[in-house]
C-alpha cells in the first residue's frame, strides 16, 4: 500500500478542491451568458472564452497534474510528458489570452470608441478569438511535433517544463503566454484607471452644480426607462430569454460598459496577484539560477497560479447583478420543474 506524505495529501486537497471550483463555477459563467440574452455582449463574450479556458483547466490540466503528483509507484509518469505538459500550457495559455483580449476590449472601448463601434462585431469577435486559440495550440504543441522537448522528455519520473521542454522553447514560451501578457494587461489597465479617475472628477464637478432633488428625479427616471419592459422589472426571469423583450430593452451603455471595466479590472489584477511570483520564478530559473528560489515558495506561487482559474465566477457573483439574478433565475425554474415532475 503506497503511503503519502502530509504534504502531499494537503497538494492533492487543495488542487482536488481547486479543480471541483474551477469547473463547477466556470460552468454557470458559461450557462449564465448563454441563458440570458441580454448577457451576449461582445464582452461577455470575452469572459464567457475566458470561462471555457479555466473550466478546462479545471476539467482537464489540473487532475492530469494531480495524477503525476500521486504517481509513486512507478518509474515514469502515468500519462506521457509530452501529453501532459503541452495541454497545461494550451489552457493555460488560452486563459492568458482571453484575458489580454478582455483588457484590450476595454482599453478600445474608452481610447477609441469609434473604432470599437467599427470592431465590436459578433463575426470580428469571433474570428479574432478564434485565431487565438489557434496560436497557442500550436505554440502549445510544438514539442510533440518535434521541435522544443528534452531528450529527457519520455524518462523522468515527474513532469516538469524544465524536464520536458527546451531552453529555447521556454524563453518563447514566457515571452509570449507570461511576459507579454503582463506587459499588455499592465499598460492597458494603467490607462484604463487614469481614464476612470479622470471620469469620476468630471461627474464629482458636475454634481457639485446639480440640485439634489434634480439628481433624485434624474436617478428615479434612469431606474425607470432600465428596469421596465413590458410593464415588468428586467429581473423577471421570462423577460431575460426573450427576444422581443431584448430588443425592446432601453440600451444603458454607459452603466453597461463601466460594470464591464470594473469587472474587468479586478479580474486582471488578480490574475496579475496570482500569476507573477511564478512568472518572475521561471524568469530566474531560465536566466540560469533554478536553485535560487526555495521550493517551498515555488510550490505556493504554483497554487496561487492554478487557483487563479476558480476565482472569476465569485468576482462576477459579487459585481454583476445581471449574471446573479439569472443564476437566481435558472435555479428557479429547475426547482419549479423537479417540484412539478413528483408533485402527486
Amino acid at each position: 500500500m503506497v503511503s503519502y506524505s502530509t504534504e502531499t495529501i494537503l497538494t492533492s486537497i487543495f488542487m482536488i478542491t481547486v479543480s471541483f471550483v474551477a469547473v463547477i463555477g466556470n460552468s454557470l459563467v458559461i450557462l449564465a451568458i448563454l441563458w440570458n440574452k441580454r448577457l451576449r455582449t461582445i464582452c461577455n463574450f470575452l469572459f464567457l472564452n475566458l470561462a471555457v479556458a479555466d473550466m478546462l483547466q479545471g476539467a482537464i490540466a489540473m487532475p492530469l497534474r494531480l495524477a503525476d503528483q500521486l504517481n509513486q509507484t512507478e518509474k515514469r509518469p502515468l500519462i506521457p510528458c509530452l501529453v501532459v505538459i503541452p495541454l497545461t500550457v494550451f489552457l493555460f495559455g488560452a486563459s492568458n489570452f482571453n484575458l489580454t483580449l478582455i483588457s484590450l476590449d476595454r482599453y478600445l472601448a474608452l481610447k477609441k470608441p469609434f473604432l470599437y463601434t467599427n470592431f465590436a462585431d459578433p463575426r470580428k469577435a469571433t474570428i479574432i478569438v478564434a485565431l487565438s486559440w489557434l496560436l497557442i495550440f500550436i505554440i502549445a504543441f510544438l514539442p510533440i511535433f518535434g521541435w522544443g522537448q528534452t531528450d529527457t522528455a519520455d524518462i523522468t519520473d515527474i513532469c516538469l517544463y524544465s524536464t520536458t521542454l527546451s531552453r529555447d522553447y521556454l524563453f518563447m514560451l514566457f515571452s509570449i503566454v507570461n511576459l507579454s501578457v503582463i506587459i499588455t494587461l499592465a499598460f492597458t489597465n494603467y490607462f484604463i484607471l487614469k481614464t476612470a479617475r479622470n471620469q469620476i472628477r468630471r461627474i464629482n464637478i458636475t454634481q457639485s452644480h446639480v440640485t439634489g432633488i434634480d439628481g433624485a428625479l434624474s436617478v428615479q427616471k434612469d431606474d425607470l426607462s432600465v428596469s421596465v419592459v413590458l410593464g415588468r422589472p428586467t429581473s423577471d426571469c421570462e423577460t431575460m430569454n426573450s427576444d422581443q423583450s431584448r430588443a425592446k430593452v432601453p440600451k444603458a451603455g454607459g452603466s453597461r460598459e463601466r460594470r464591464a471595466t470594473k469587472i474587468m479590472l479586478i479580474v486582471v489584477g488578480i490574475f496579475v496577484f496570482l500569476t507573477t511570483p511564478i512568472t518572475v520564478i521561471d524568469i530566474i530559473s531560465l536566466l540560469g539560477c533554478p536553485t535560487c528560489t526555495p521550493l517551498t515558495f515555488v510550490k505556493i506561487t504554483v497554487f496561487m497560479a492554478y487557483s487563479n482559474a476558480c476565482v472569476n465566477v465569485f468576482v462576477y457573483a459579487g459585481f454583476n447583478t445581471d449574471m446573479r439574478n439569472t443564476w437566481i433565475c435558472i435555479y428557479r425554474q429547475v426547482k419549479g420543474a423537479i417540484s412539478s415532475r413528483f408533485r402527486c
